[in-house]
Formats: C-alpha cells, structure tokens, sequence
C-alpha cells in the first residue's frame, strides 16, 4: 500500500478528487494548508494556499492515480503543486478490524 499527499491549487481540488476515485480509490482526506515553494521568495508571514488530498491506495493503482493527477492538476504555472508517495506497512478499520489493503 502507499499513501499518496498531492498539493494542489484550491480550485483544482475536485477536478483531482475525481480523478483519484476515478481509479478505484475509496476515500480521501482533505486539508487546506498554507506554504512557500523552495524557489519563492522569503516572504515573512506570506504563504500559499493549497488543498492537500491524502489517500491510501493498493500498489498495482498507484501509476495510474499519479497519472491521472498530473493530467487534472497541470496547468503549466509555477505553484501546480506536487505529489509524496510513502510506503505505509499496515492499516487497520477501527470498527471492522479489517487490516491490510482490505481495510482501505
């Protein structure tokens, strides 16, 4: 399994949101977050506002999530955003006690 961060532009949230579930995936989680590219300039107490979408899906989904992300997610300006793929080992539904990818 990997969980998937993707940062993206506020107004492309639901585009990628779609886009993701298109591909089997079953939930997602949805922050709005605030940050600074490492090429923007240092602006004290001036960020970026993005929405991270962060999702657990089965290795054999994870080329075609990316794939799908970039398509909906580019539009070809700095500040697109960027996508973090981490290994996760295990997972577990609290209530079924389903764990592994049957827990996702």
């Amino acid at each position: 399994m990997k969980k998937i961060e993707v940062i993206v532009r506020p107004e492309l949230r639901d585009k990628t949101v779609a886009a993701i579930k298109k591909n089997g995936v079953g939930g997602v989680t949805i922050h709005h977050v605030q940050g600074q590219g490492s090429e923007d300039p240092p602006l004290v107490g001036q960020y970026f506002s993005k929405d991270m979408i962060i999702c657990v899906v089965d290795d054999p989904k994870l080329d075609d999530i990316l794939d799908s992300i970039a398509k909906v997610a580019c539009t070809g300006e700095k500040g697109d955003g960027k996508v973090f793929v981490m290994a996760v080992e295990d997972a577990l539904d609290i209530c079924t006690k389903k764990r592994g990818t049957t827990s996702i």
